[in-house]
């Protein structure tokens, strides 16, 4: 699949993406919409005291204290015992590879951002000094006992006394590793919370993952949306796209292809006249046009056509309308509203025990072999393959069949009645592929008719009109006159 057919399966699922992301903006602002304004961040700066130790060991214990204060459990213990609002954060960090840590507290207001930034540093010195100073203590103690222990086993006392006061003197002399306030209010800063921000970032989210998702469903379906997909899931290359239509320059198109269409069938290398049925996979949309307009389209080059109507249900003898009616088979009338034109139509005559049109269909076959010798080109359209078993031997008595596919069709089904074709012998022409239809302007076709038609076959009817043979004009027209010379014409 190209680029553009990639797109084009997430644009089909465009209200799939537009609601995730949607969401992903909803979720986005009600998750800031407490927090929208601006946050103020009050720093106070601490200094990790040291005299015999290295610059890079003083930086490493100040790496050691930012860690500490910024524990969860110290965390809560300094909230609780300095009674700072749920909606303060704490944090510290220190300068780059120096031994001064930043205390930043972050509140609503200047004034309590400041506050709680000097209240947490100075706690956190405390802390830090009286363990220090308690570690201290720990060791001048154990030095006195050490000299009270040399005196009694007979050391001069004196000398070790003054001596142990000379080391307690320098243990408690000595700040390394203190902490000592730098400064208790090092300014407040303000800052957006970045509200606008988080939302655009959420709605950029939900568009990607939106995108993403409709992407997946569509490679994970088996319901075909464009001819890229019928060639990636069926392995089957179209013989032609049908566009959808609509506008004036896509009517065009539709045309073009269509006439394209209509080429194919004339270019057939069959023996002529040639038998063509049409053979939707599915029914859908704009699939029951296509047999339609492969006929006229043949006739308007000239071509003596036949549309055979073998897809549905025998049409009530009131459905049918047209100027010359002639019976050529068991329960099939064929109707033509234009006198003397070359596109004319066969449908299946009603019967109350006959509602599925099985009877005509089994005389399908004798049908054709006497519209043979009257026309260049015959064509069928078949019941939709996946609804009816009778397709395959509708399809049977044509020289091709060309299976149409549309937007929606079934990958699996495409498939399987290609396989299905070839398993009972049916030569296949291609498959079309119609695009899903738009909005298009209306058009007068067959279906429109509405009149009593009165054939041969046809029960309860009133006195017989003459039979009428289809006999062909000096310029080779068809030429449908009764064996009287009169047209038979229906009841209105």
């Amino acid at each position: 699949m190209s680029f553009g057919a990639h797109l084009a399966r997430i644009w089909r699922r465009r209200f799939l993406v537009a609601a995730i992301t949607l969401l992903a903006g909803l979720v986005a602002f009600g998750a800031t919409g407490g927090h929208a304004g601006t946050d103020y961040t009050g720093t106070a700066t601490l200094v990790t005291a040291s005299q015999n130790s290295s610059p890079d060991q003083t930086a490493a214990l100040s790496t050691g204290y930012v860690a500490m204060f910024i524990q969860p459990s110290f965390q809560d213990m300094l909230h609780a015992k300095l009674g700072l609002p749920a909606d303060v954060s704490l944090t510290a960090q220190t300068a780059a590879q120096s031994p001064i840590i930043f205390v930043s507290a972050t509140g609503p207001d200047a004034a309590t951002a400041q506050r709680a930034a000097a209240d947490a540093a100075a706690e956190f010195l405390r802390e830090v000094n009286a363990n220090l100073q308690a570690n201290r203590e720990g060791l001048i103690d154990q030095m006195r006992r050490a000299v009270k222990a040399d005196t009694k086993a007979g050391a001069i006392r004196e000398p070790a006394e003054i001596d142990m006061q000379d080391r307690i003197n320098a243990v408690n002399a000595d700040p390394t590793n203190d902490l000592q306030l730098l400064q208790s209010n090092a300014g407040v800063t303000a800052k957006s919370t970045g509200a606008k921000r988080t939302i655009a970032m959420a709605l950029l989210g939900g568009l990607i993952f939106g995108g993403l998702l409709a992407w997946v469903l569509g490679a994970a379906s088996r319901r075909l949306s464009s001819p890229a997909e019928l060639m990636e899931k069926a392995r089957i290359e179209p013989l032609v796209v049908i566009p959808p239509g609509g506008g004036t320059v896509a009517e065009l198109q539709r045309e073009r292809q269509l006439r394209q269409l209509a080429a194919i069938v004339a270019l057939l290398d069959v023996p002529k006249p040639a038998v063509v049925a049409v053979a939707p996979v599915e029914r859908m949309p704009g699939t029951d046009e296509i047999a339609e307009s492969l006929a006229r389209y043949r006739a308007d080059h000239g071509a003596r056509t036949v549309l055979v109507h073998a897809d549905g249900a025998p049409a009530p003898l009131d459905a049918v309308e047209g100027d010359i009616i002639e019976s050529v088979a068991v329960r099939w009338l064929l109707v033509s509203s234009e006198s003397g034109g070359r596109m004319h139509e066969v449908f299946p005559v009603g019967d109350p025990q006959d509602v599925r049109g099985l009877l005509g269909i089994e005389e399908l076959g004798k049908l054709v072999t006497s519209l043979r010798s009257r026309v260049d080109l015959v064509v069928i359209r078949s019941p939709a393959v996946s609804e009816s078993a009778e397709s395959y031997m509708v399809c049977a008595v044509a020289d091709r069949t060309l299976l149409v596919a549309g937007a929606g069709s079934s990958a699996d089904s495409v498939v399987a009645a290609r396989d299905q074709m070839e398993r009972v012998g049916v030569s296949l022409l291609g498959v079309a592929f119609v695009e899903r239809p738009r909005w298009r302007r209306a058009e007068s076709g067959s279906n429109d008719r509405t009149a009593t038609v009165w054939g041969s076959d046809a029960p309860n009817r009133p006195d017989p009109t003459p039979s009428a043979t289809w006999a062909t004009s000096p310029n080779g027209d068809a030429d449908p006159t009764s064996q009287d010379g009169r047209r038979p014409t229906a009841s209105r």
